[in-house]
Order: C-alpha cells, then structure tokens, then sequence
C-alpha cells in the first residue's frame, strides 16, 4: 500500500524556504508549532499548529516561514498504491485540522525517532506508522461531513482530555463540559474520532507513558502513578493492549542502548 521514502523534521528554522518545484512523492505534513506559508498548484496554503496537508506526487509547491517566525512541522515522503479504492479520488492537495492532534504528533514524533534511530526492523516499523498516519488524515477528510457545531464541541472534549489525562476523568464531567447528555457525549465522540473519550484517555496516557520510558530514569510503577493509575497491573494491561506489547519491552530497549 505505502512505501516509505523518507521523514523530516523542520524545527524553528528561521531561514526555511522551499523554491517551487514539483513534489517528488506522495507527502503528509503535521505543523505542530507556529505557521506556515505554501503555494500548491500557484494556490496559496496557509497552515498553523494541528493542520495535516497532503501533496500529491508531480504538485508544483513552494513554501516560505510566516511573516510571524519560523515554524516546527514533520513530513512524510512515500509513495502510494494507486489501485486501492481509498486513494482513487484523492486530490491533488488537500489540508484538514488533525482533530486528534496530540496523538497524531506523538504518532510523529515515534516516527521519526525510529526513522533516524535507523536500528534493525526500523523499516518495518515506520512504514506502519506512516501508513497509520496517513490513515488518520484520510479519515479527517472524510469527517468534513460532520456539522461544524458537533465538531467544535468533540474538539472541546479532547482539549480537556489531553489537557487534564493525568487526572480521573469521568464521562459526567465530560457532558457537563459541553452541556449535552453522557451518552451523546461517548456515542458523536466515537463518531468523529473512531474511539470512546475513555479510550482516547488511554491512548494519550500509553504514549505519554513510552515517551517517559524512553526519556526519563521513572520506573513504570513510577509512571503509572504519574499518569493516573492507581493499580500497575491494570496500567500494564492497557499499555500492552494498545502498544501490543508490555510496558517493560520499551524498558529493555532503552537497556539495550535505545534512545535517551
């Protein structure tokens, strides 16, 4: 379905440009930090923190920092079966508002260590990834059919969630957030985002979780508790159910001299 070409990481560069020329593969840009001018098929393209855009193989594009400062964004560079049903009218650009931005920038950042990180099977990996992420923008797009107020109001639900996922969220409190009833809450959420609030909860928490395995000293209990999980075994299911793997195989790596 996706080969993978290459990944980047543009990161608060102040003298960052892209002269016009064509888009030498299929490419998925996350902006996570700043803004972002492009010229796409001699239209322009204006991205800020938490918009995806994708260009297609052969698009005339060029870009340019924001009048207001430089900018931090990762891309994808790959190329795409162009017989699967999904990718059959795709656009030649297309940008949408990643309405689960801090998972999909973890989703990134996971890519690109494991992309520069270059260690055995690391291809295997990040093709996975990359093809997850891709997944994810598609799926954006297709949500653009879901009314702008039931939007707003599912993104509200995930700010608080990514704001507060350390702490004991109950659906009660999310309803009360929004002022619509518990089960509207739990049922448009899995709606627009493919997963229950609890479930997003624990998405953000087990890659918050691998990221502090990765680069911290804190024990996994330690982390458990951080997060918000007074049982490890119960913290140790989670993590395995949504990593496929426990929380102590990320601990090995780091042993066996994985990123610090």
């Amino acid at each position: 379905m996706m080969q993978l070409v290459s990944v980047f990481i543009d990161d608060m560069n102040v003298d960052w440009q892209k002269a016009e020329e064509p888009t030498l593969t299929d490419m998925l840009i996350l902006v996570t930090h700043g803004k972002v001018n492009y010229v796409v098929n001699n239209e322009p393209v204006h991205l800020e923190k938490g918009d995806f855009l994708y260009i297609r193989q052969g698009v005339m594009r060029s870009g340019t920092n924001a009048s207001d400062g430089p900018h931090v964004k990762y891309s994808s560079h790959f190329h795409l079966h162009r017989g699967l049903k999904a990718f059959s009218n795709l656009e030649p650009y297309r940008k949408v508002k990643a309405q689960q931005f801090d998972y999909v920038k973890q989703r990134f950042s996971t890519l690109a260590q494991h992309w520069f990180g270059q260690r055995e099977h690391a291809d295997i990996i990040c093709t996975g990834i990359a093809t997850e992420l891709f997944g994810y923008f598609v799926q954006e797009t297709s949500e653009e059919r879901f009314g702008f107020a039931k939007l707003r109001l599912m993104r509200e639900v995930q700010d608080y969630i990514s704001a507060h996922y350390r702490d004991r969220i109950r659906i009660e409190e999310l309803s009360r957030l929004v002022d619509r009833a518990p089960n509207y809450v739990t049922q448009t959420f899995k709606e627009v985002t493919g997963m229950t609030p609890i479930t997003y909860l624990h998405h953000i928490r087990v890659h918050s979780a691998r990221d502090l395995i990765l680069n911290t000293r804190m024990t996994i209990g330690e982390i458990s508790e951080y997060l918000g999980y007074s049982d490890q075994a119960h913290f140790n299911r989670v993590f395995k159910k949504i990593m496929g793997h426990p929380p102590s195989a990320v601990q090995r790596e780091v042993q066996r001299g994985g990123p610090r």
